[in-house]
């Protein structure tokens, strides 16, 4: 689904749509949601919302697809709680959790990302010029989440097993 572009609260003021006025998943959104359950894609929801992506969460369970992650929950674009993030995990939805998180802040390294609070969350959504490389900014962050107490196992679990079954199915 749309990132920067998706219109709603807190990313576009206008842009491209997933729900109408009423929050119902749009028809054009719930045909691409069929598109991937045949293909057996994994299903982003993008920036949309929190109560956005719990939309597209359950139109996507009814369009028949079975992996759909939620990007970066925790940042502020997205900003689900806990109690959404439980319903979205219930619903069968994975949540991406990304090195950027540590990045952001008063220090952080771009303009932009300095107004963000910090978080701690797995994935990098890197790339952009003047930040780490992906490779780097996930050396950090899983140096940082053992920093915290998190085991291998458990990083292995985050950022291999779950994001391979994604992928493989």
């Amino acid at each position: 689904m749309p990132t920067i572009t998706c219109a709603g609260p807190g990313t576009a003021p206008s842009g491209l749509g997933v729900v109408d006025e009423r929050g119902d998943v749009l028809p054009v959104v719930r045909e691409i949601l069929r598109i991937c359950a045949a293909q057996q894609l994994v299903v982003h929801t993008g920036h949309a919302s929190a109560e956005q992506a719990l939309a597209l969460i359950a139109a996507a369970r009814e369009e028949g697809c079975e992996r759909i992650v939620v990007t970066h929950a925790q940042f502020d674009v997205v900003d689900m709680s806990e109690a959404q993030m439980k319903e979205a995990a219930a619903l069968g939805a994975k949540m991406e959790l990304c090195a950027l998180g540590i990045l952001v802040g008063p220090d952080a390294p771009l303009e932009w990302m300095r107004h963000s609070p910090r978080i701690f969350v797995l994935g990098t959504d890197l790339g952009q010029s003047g930040n780490p490389t992906p490779a780097d900014g996930l050396q950090m962050f899983v140096a940082g989440l053992q920093g915290a107490g998190v085991s291998r196992e458990q990083i292995e679990t985050m950022g291999r097993e779950v994001p391979g079954a994604l992928l493989m199915g």
